[in-house]
């Protein structure tokens, strides 16, 4: 399995994912020529695409599917309420329904969506897996609640929301119901959440995790990595080093993992 975050953040979101046989892509947030870039930037424009998996409605996740889909013909895998969400979604023609909480495949890659807390029409995260490999991604949310926790449990790889720091986003610029929504449980996930998680409750399976959404107003790279890695070393002192943490980014792809 192959994985790369082509872009994370509120200018558009996509990552790709591959297998043997079968090439995804979750979110697509920006535009043909920003994705043909990114594709070229991370070596993976030969890999054709067999569909495109929708966590939810927000623009900086589905704003490019229509133009994608008008060179594209690919499937669009989403559940109702995003699709009722977005007028635009509803134009699409092949598109496949999901049950959040039930089980489906995309060629050999199977998928579980689990519900998430955002204010959106009916989030999920997805959980992968594929030739024994499995890896969670779950951005756009406010808590990490116990059915989420259990979706991030037994994986070799996470993408996980690493969104603000909690005393830059209250100093900074944004009006203060902006900073009531992101801090609310239907909001984004902090630097300080996701560190309580990897140390209190990560099971120290996953070997690489991804720091996805960070925002450019809120958060510095090197607070997110050093909050996430310190929780890691007070988690696990012995074996931190043996989970390798990566940044993702709004304006380039992350590393390419390939297991």
């Amino acid at each position: 399995m192959r994985v790369s975050v082509l872009g994370s953040g509120s200018s558009g979101n996509c990552t790709h994912i591959t297998t043997k046989s079968t090439c995804i892509l979750v979110d697509l947030g920006f535009g043909l020529r920003s994705l043909e870039r990114r594709l070229y930037q991370a070596k993976l424009h030969k890999a054709k695409v067999d569909a495109i998996l929708l966590t939810h409605g927000h623009t900086d996740h589905v704003s490019g599917v229509l133009p994608f889909l008008s060179r594209h013909q690919v499937p669009v895998f989403m559940n109702q309420g995003t699709r009722e969400e977005v007028l635009e979604l509803q134009s699409i023609d092949r598109w496949e329904s999901f049950g959040t909480n039930s089980p489906f495949s995309v060629g050999d890659l199977q998928v579980e969506a689990f519900t998430v807390s955002h204010d959106a029409a009916e989030p999920v995260g997805f959980r992968f897996s594929a030739q024994g490999i499995c890896g969670t991604l779950v951005t756009d949310l406010g808590e990490l609640t116990a059915q989420v926790m259990r979706k991030l449990s037994g994986c070799d790889w996470l993408i996980l929301e690493s969104n603000h720091d909690e005393e830059m986003l209250k100093i900074g610029p944004y009006p203060w119901h902006v900073k009531q929504r992101v801090l609310s449980k239907f909001g984004h996930l902090s630097n300080q959440k996701l560190s309580a998680f990897l140390t209190h409750h990560f099971d120290g399976q996953a070997t690489h995790i991804f720091l996805a959404h960070l925002s450019r107003q809120n958060n510095d790279p090197k607070i997110a990595l050093d909050n996430a890695s310190n929780a890691l070393s007070r988690h696990f002192p012995l074996f931190a080093k043996s989970c390798k943490l990566h940044l993702t980014h709004q304006g380039k792809p992350s590393i390419v993992l390939d297991l």
